[in-house]
Protein backbone atom coordinates (compact mmCIF):
# COMPACT_ATOMS: atom_id res chain seq x y z
CA UNK A 1 0.00 0.00 0.00
CA UNK A 2 0.76 3.88 -0.07
CA UNK A 3 2.52 5.76 2.17
CA UNK A 4 0.26 7.15 4.69
CA UNK A 5 -0.68 11.00 2.85
CA UNK A 6 1.69 13.03 5.69
CA UNK A 7 4.46 14.75 5.09
CA UNK A 8 5.87 16.86 2.87
CA UNK A 9 5.19 13.84 0.01
CA UNK A 10 1.24 14.34 1.09
CA UNK A 11 -0.38 15.64 -1.62
CA UNK A 12 1.94 13.25 -4.29
CA UNK A 13 0.67 10.50 -3.05
CA UNK A 14 -2.78 11.11 -2.50
CA UNK A 15 -2.54 12.17 -5.90
CA UNK A 16 -0.88 8.74 -6.92
CA UNK A 17 -3.50 6.77 -5.34
CA UNK A 18 -6.85 8.63 -7.24
CA UNK A 19 -4.85 7.92 -10.43
CA UNK A 20 -4.14 4.26 -9.10
CA UNK A 21 -7.92 4.03 -8.28
CA UNK A 22 -9.24 5.54 -11.40
CA UNK A 23 -7.28 3.49 -13.84
CA UNK A 24 -7.83 0.32 -11.50
CA UNK A 25 -12.03 0.94 -11.66
CA UNK A 26 -11.43 0.57 -15.65
CA UNK A 27 -8.30 -2.17 -15.98
CA UNK A 28 -9.21 -4.01 -12.76
CA UNK A 29 -6.84 -4.64 -9.51
CA UNK A 30 -4.66 -7.48 -9.96
CA UNK A 31 -2.98 -9.03 -6.78
CA UNK A 32 0.41 -8.33 -6.04
CA UNK A 33 2.72 -10.76 -7.50
CA UNK A 34 6.53 -11.92 -6.02
CA UNK A 35 8.67 -14.16 -8.50
CA UNK A 36 11.58 -15.80 -7.56
CA UNK A 37 12.91 -16.11 -11.15
CA UNK A 38 13.41 -12.35 -12.70
CA UNK A 39 13.22 -14.57 -16.66
CA UNK A 40 9.63 -15.49 -15.56
CA UNK A 41 8.19 -11.86 -14.02
CA UNK A 42 9.85 -10.52 -17.98
CA UNK A 43 7.81 -13.19 -19.63
CA UNK A 44 5.10 -12.66 -17.62
CA UNK A 45 4.78 -9.02 -18.52
CA UNK A 46 4.76 -9.74 -22.19
CA UNK A 47 2.09 -11.98 -22.03
CA UNK A 48 -0.33 -9.80 -20.05
CA UNK A 49 0.05 -6.78 -21.98
CA UNK A 50 -3.14 -5.75 -23.54
CA UNK A 51 -4.47 -9.68 -22.48
CA UNK A 52 -6.50 -10.24 -19.61
CA UNK A 53 -5.20 -11.50 -16.17
CA UNK A 54 -6.35 -15.12 -16.10
CA UNK A 55 -5.73 -15.62 -19.93
CA UNK A 56 -2.15 -14.75 -18.98
CA UNK A 57 -1.51 -16.84 -16.14
CA UNK A 58 -3.20 -19.85 -18.06
CA UNK A 59 -0.56 -19.30 -20.96
CA UNK A 60 2.85 -19.06 -18.36
CA UNK A 61 1.40 -22.33 -16.76
CA UNK A 62 1.11 -24.22 -20.35
CA UNK A 63 4.68 -22.44 -21.08
CA UNK A 64 6.22 -24.06 -18.47
CA UNK A 65 4.55 -27.07 -19.17
CA UNK A 66 5.89 -27.36 -22.44
CA UNK A 67 9.44 -26.88 -21.96
CA UNK A 68 11.95 -27.96 -19.62
CA UNK A 69 13.16 -24.83 -18.52
CA UNK A 70 14.19 -20.96 -20.49
CA UNK A 71 16.91 -22.51 -21.95
CA UNK A 72 14.52 -25.19 -23.94
CA UNK A 73 12.02 -22.40 -24.91
CA UNK A 74 15.02 -20.60 -26.12
CA UNK A 75 16.43 -22.91 -28.57
CA UNK A 76 12.39 -23.53 -29.74
CA UNK A 77 10.92 -22.00 -32.95
CA UNK A 78 8.54 -18.74 -33.19
CA UNK A 79 5.96 -21.38 -34.99
CA UNK A 80 6.41 -23.98 -31.59
CA UNK A 81 6.30 -21.15 -28.93
CA UNK A 82 2.56 -19.33 -30.95
CA UNK A 83 1.17 -23.15 -31.03
CA UNK A 84 1.46 -23.65 -26.99
CA UNK A 85 0.00 -20.24 -26.55
CA UNK A 86 -2.52 -20.89 -28.66
CA UNK A 87 -4.16 -19.75 -31.35
CA UNK A 88 -6.85 -17.59 -30.05
CA UNK A 89 -4.46 -16.11 -27.58
CA UNK A 90 -4.28 -11.71 -28.70
CA UNK A 91 -1.37 -11.55 -31.13
CA UNK A 92 -0.19 -14.13 -30.54
CA UNK A 93 2.55 -14.28 -33.70
CA UNK A 94 3.74 -11.01 -31.53
CA UNK A 95 4.07 -12.20 -28.40
CA UNK A 96 5.97 -15.07 -29.24
CA UNK A 97 8.26 -13.39 -31.43
CA UNK A 98 9.16 -10.92 -28.56
CA UNK A 99 9.34 -13.90 -26.14
CA UNK A 100 11.98 -15.31 -28.61
CA UNK A 101 13.78 -12.23 -28.89
CA UNK A 102 13.76 -11.81 -24.76
CA UNK A 103 15.65 -14.80 -24.09
CA UNK A 104 18.09 -14.65 -26.76
CA UNK A 105 18.85 -11.44 -25.74
CA UNK A 106 19.71 -12.48 -22.23
CA UNK A 107 21.62 -15.45 -23.42
CA UNK A 108 23.50 -12.97 -25.41
CA UNK A 109 24.42 -11.23 -22.17
CA UNK A 110 24.54 -13.57 -19.47
CA UNK A 111 25.76 -16.95 -21.53
CA UNK A 112 22.90 -18.58 -19.68
CA UNK A 113 19.62 -19.03 -18.83
CA UNK A 114 19.63 -19.24 -14.91
CA UNK A 115 20.88 -15.65 -14.06
CA UNK A 116 19.52 -15.77 -10.21
CA UNK A 117 23.45 -16.08 -9.04
CA UNK A 118 24.21 -13.52 -11.40
CA UNK A 119 22.11 -11.12 -10.05
CA UNK A 120 23.78 -11.17 -6.86
CA UNK A 121 26.86 -9.39 -7.71
CA UNK A 122 26.83 -6.82 -11.01
CA UNK A 123 23.80 -8.32 -12.84
CA UNK A 124 21.84 -5.91 -12.38
CA UNK A 125 23.59 -3.46 -13.72
CA UNK A 126 23.78 -5.68 -16.75
CA UNK A 127 19.88 -6.62 -17.06
CA UNK A 128 19.47 -2.92 -16.68
CA UNK A 129 21.61 -1.98 -19.49
CA UNK A 130 20.03 -4.65 -21.87
CA UNK A 131 17.41 -1.86 -23.11
CA UNK A 132 20.38 -0.14 -24.42
CA UNK A 133 21.29 -2.67 -26.70
CA UNK A 134 18.28 -4.81 -27.13
CA UNK A 135 14.54 -4.81 -28.03
CA UNK A 136 13.67 -5.13 -24.03
CA UNK A 137 11.69 -2.45 -22.46
CA UNK A 138 13.13 -0.12 -20.36
CA UNK A 139 10.00 -0.17 -17.19
CA UNK A 140 9.69 -4.28 -18.23
CA UNK A 141 13.15 -4.92 -17.03
CA UNK A 142 12.54 -2.51 -13.99
CA UNK A 143 9.31 -4.67 -13.12
CA UNK A 144 10.71 -7.63 -13.26
CA UNK A 145 13.20 -5.89 -10.49
CA UNK A 146 10.71 -4.76 -8.82
CA UNK A 147 8.79 -8.49 -8.44
CA UNK A 148 11.45 -10.62 -8.31
CA UNK A 149 14.58 -9.29 -6.16
CA UNK A 150 12.58 -6.24 -4.24
CA UNK A 151 15.03 -3.45 -5.74
CA UNK A 152 12.59 0.23 -5.51
CA UNK A 153 12.53 1.53 -8.46
CA UNK A 154 9.44 3.03 -10.33
CA UNK A 155 9.11 0.97 -13.37
CA UNK A 156 8.03 4.37 -16.30
CA UNK A 157 8.50 5.47 -19.49
CA UNK A 158 8.02 8.83 -21.35
CA UNK A 159 5.01 7.90 -22.21
CA UNK A 160 3.54 6.80 -19.24
CA UNK A 161 4.83 9.38 -17.21
CA UNK A 162 2.99 12.08 -19.63
CA UNK A 163 -0.41 10.24 -18.93
CA UNK A 164 0.93 10.20 -15.39
CA UNK A 165 1.09 14.33 -15.72
CA UNK A 166 -2.32 14.41 -17.91
CA UNK A 167 -4.43 12.66 -14.98
CA UNK A 168 -3.00 14.56 -12.70
CA UNK A 169 -0.64 12.31 -10.88
CA UNK A 170 2.25 14.44 -11.65
CA UNK A 171 3.66 17.91 -11.91
CA UNK A 172 4.64 18.62 -15.50
CA UNK A 173 8.02 20.00 -14.98
CA UNK A 174 8.97 17.34 -13.67
CA UNK A 175 11.61 14.97 -15.88
CA UNK A 176 11.74 11.03 -15.57
CA UNK A 177 14.63 11.04 -13.80
CA UNK A 178 12.79 13.56 -11.12
CA UNK A 179 9.41 11.54 -11.36
CA UNK A 180 10.62 8.48 -10.35
CA UNK A 181 13.00 9.22 -8.06
CA UNK A 182 10.20 11.11 -5.82
CA UNK A 183 7.67 8.03 -6.52
CA UNK A 184 9.69 5.74 -5.55
CA UNK A 185 10.34 7.83 -2.43
CA UNK A 186 6.34 8.32 -1.89
CA UNK A 187 5.15 4.46 -2.69
CA UNK A 188 5.76 1.34 -1.63
CA UNK A 189 6.92 -1.85 -3.50
CA UNK A 190 3.11 -2.66 -4.09
CA UNK A 191 1.77 0.58 -4.93
CA UNK A 192 4.99 1.09 -7.75
CA UNK A 193 3.66 -2.09 -8.93
CA UNK A 194 0.25 -0.98 -9.04
CA UNK A 195 0.63 2.49 -10.29
CA UNK A 196 3.23 1.40 -13.41
CA UNK A 197 0.88 -1.74 -14.65
CA UNK A 198 -2.25 0.10 -14.84
CA UNK A 199 -0.02 3.12 -16.98
CA UNK A 200 0.99 0.79 -18.95
CA UNK A 201 -2.27 -0.86 -19.90
CA UNK A 202 -3.79 2.62 -20.76
CA UNK A 203 -0.69 4.06 -22.65
CA UNK A 204 -1.22 0.64 -24.83
CA UNK A 205 -4.65 1.14 -25.26
CA UNK A 206 -4.94 4.17 -26.58
CA UNK A 207 -1.82 3.77 -28.88
CA UNK A 208 -3.11 0.73 -30.16
CA UNK A 209 -5.79 3.02 -31.25
CA UNK A 210 -3.66 5.34 -33.18
CA UNK A 211 -3.39 7.57 -30.43
CA UNK A 212 0.01 9.98 -30.01
CA UNK A 213 -1.39 12.14 -27.06
CA UNK A 214 -2.51 10.96 -23.43
CA UNK A 215 -6.54 10.28 -23.49
CA UNK A 216 -8.91 10.17 -20.48
CA UNK A 217 -9.84 6.77 -18.75
CA UNK A 218 -12.82 6.18 -20.45
CA UNK A 219 -11.21 6.73 -23.82
CA UNK A 220 -12.60 3.85 -26.22
CA UNK A 221 -15.07 2.93 -22.59
CA UNK A 222 -18.77 2.64 -22.30
CA UNK A 223 -18.58 3.80 -18.80
CA UNK A 224 -18.18 7.11 -17.36
CA UNK A 225 -14.62 8.50 -16.85
CA UNK A 226 -13.38 7.39 -13.22
CA UNK A 227 -12.07 10.97 -12.85
CA UNK A 228 -14.61 12.78 -14.54
CA UNK A 229 -12.55 14.68 -17.24
CA UNK A 230 -15.30 13.49 -19.64
CA UNK A 231 -17.55 15.34 -18.11
CA UNK A 232 -15.86 19.06 -17.95
CA UNK A 233 -15.00 18.72 -21.98
CA UNK A 234 -19.14 18.30 -22.29
CA UNK A 235 -20.00 21.62 -19.54
CA UNK A 236 -17.29 23.45 -21.30
CA UNK A 237 -18.40 22.64 -25.40
CA UNK A 238 -21.47 24.80 -24.22
CA UNK A 239 -20.25 27.50 -23.19
CA UNK A 240 -17.17 27.43 -26.18
CA UNK A 241 -20.01 27.50 -28.60
CA UNK A 242 -21.48 30.46 -26.68
CA UNK A 243 -19.15 32.41 -26.24
CA UNK A 244 -17.28 32.37 -29.72
CA UNK A 245 -21.02 33.45 -30.67
CA UNK A 246 -20.80 36.29 -28.47
CA UNK A 247 -17.45 37.23 -29.71
CA UNK A 248 -18.44 37.54 -32.90
CA UNK A 249 -21.32 39.80 -32.14
CA UNK A 250 -18.78 42.45 -30.26
CA UNK A 251 -16.67 42.14 -32.76
CA UNK A 252 -18.73 43.59 -35.70
CA UNK A 253 -19.07 46.89 -33.90
CA UNK A 254 -15.47 47.07 -33.09
CA UNK A 255 -14.94 46.96 -36.26
CA UNK A 256 -17.73 49.41 -37.71
CA UNK A 257 -16.37 51.82 -34.53
CA UNK A 258 -12.93 51.54 -35.99
CA UNK A 259 -14.27 52.18 -39.64
CA UNK A 260 -16.08 55.46 -38.80
CA UNK A 261 -12.45 57.20 -37.08
CA UNK A 262 -11.02 56.36 -39.84
CA UNK A 263 -13.36 57.69 -42.40
CA UNK A 264 -14.52 60.95 -40.36
CA UNK A 265 -10.55 61.70 -39.83
CA UNK A 266 -10.45 62.07 -43.59
CA UNK A 267 -13.60 64.19 -44.11
CA UNK A 268 -12.63 66.28 -41.79
CA UNK A 269 -10.15 67.79 -43.75
CA UNK A 270 -11.84 68.26 -46.68
CA UNK A 271 -14.60 70.05 -45.26
CA UNK A 272 -11.81 72.36 -43.74
CA UNK A 273 -10.47 73.85 -46.88
CA UNK A 274 -14.04 74.62 -47.52
CA UNK A 275 -14.70 77.25 -45.26
CA UNK A 276 -11.05 78.92 -45.83
CA UNK A 277 -12.27 79.70 -49.90
CA UNK A 278 -15.47 81.00 -49.07
CA UNK A 279 -13.82 83.28 -46.47
CA UNK A 280 -11.76 84.51 -48.95
CA UNK A 281 -13.85 85.26 -51.82
CA UNK A 282 -17.05 86.89 -49.67
CA UNK A 283 -14.22 89.78 -48.64
CA UNK A 284 -13.56 90.14 -52.22
CA UNK A 285 -17.26 90.93 -53.77
CA UNK A 286 -18.24 92.77 -50.73
CA UNK A 287 -15.38 95.94 -51.14
CA UNK A 288 -17.03 96.66 -54.36
CA UNK A 289 -20.62 96.65 -52.80
CA UNK A 290 -19.83 98.78 -49.40
CA UNK A 291 -20.02 102.17 -52.35
CA UNK A 292 -23.66 102.83 -52.49
CA UNK A 293 -23.51 104.86 -49.37
CA UNK A 294 -22.31 107.44 -51.44
CA UNK A 295 -25.41 108.22 -52.78
CA UNK A 296 -26.65 111.64 -50.83
CA UNK A 297 -30.21 110.93 -49.95
CA UNK A 298 -30.63 113.40 -47.26
CA UNK A 299 -29.78 115.98 -49.82
CA UNK A 300 -32.77 114.54 -51.79
CA UNK A 301 -34.81 114.88 -48.81
CA UNK A 302 -33.88 118.83 -47.91
CA UNK A 303 -36.29 120.09 -50.49
CA UNK A 304 -38.92 117.70 -49.86
CA UNK A 305 -38.63 119.54 -46.29
CA UNK A 306 -39.35 122.70 -47.60
CA UNK A 307 -42.66 123.06 -47.48
CA UNK A 308 -43.23 126.32 -45.33
CA UNK A 309 -42.74 128.79 -48.43
CA UNK A 310 -46.18 128.16 -49.39
CA UNK A 311 -47.52 131.02 -47.21
CA UNK A 312 -49.70 133.05 -49.73
CA UNK A 313 -52.58 130.78 -49.39
CA UNK A 314 -54.43 133.18 -46.67
CA UNK A 315 -54.47 136.07 -49.40
CA UNK A 316 -57.58 134.33 -50.85
CA UNK A 317 -59.78 135.95 -47.86
CA UNK A 318 -59.95 139.26 -49.14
Amino acid sequence: MAKPAAGPDAELVTDLNRVIEALETRYGRRKHAAYEDVIEALVVQILELGVPERQARDATKRLRDEFIDWNDMRVATIREIEDVLGARYPKVREKAEDLRHLLADLYTAFRRMDIREALAGDGIETLRALPETSNIRRDFVDRALLLAVGLKVFPCDEEQLRLAKFLGGAPKAWTLQQAQRRIEESLDIEGLDRLSRVLREHVQNYQEAGQDEPQIIAFGWDQPDPLGMDKPSKAVAKPKTGKIEKVEKTEKPKAEKAEKPKTAKVEKPEKAEKPKTAKVEKPKAEKPKAEKPKSDKPKAEKPKADKPKAEPKPAKKK
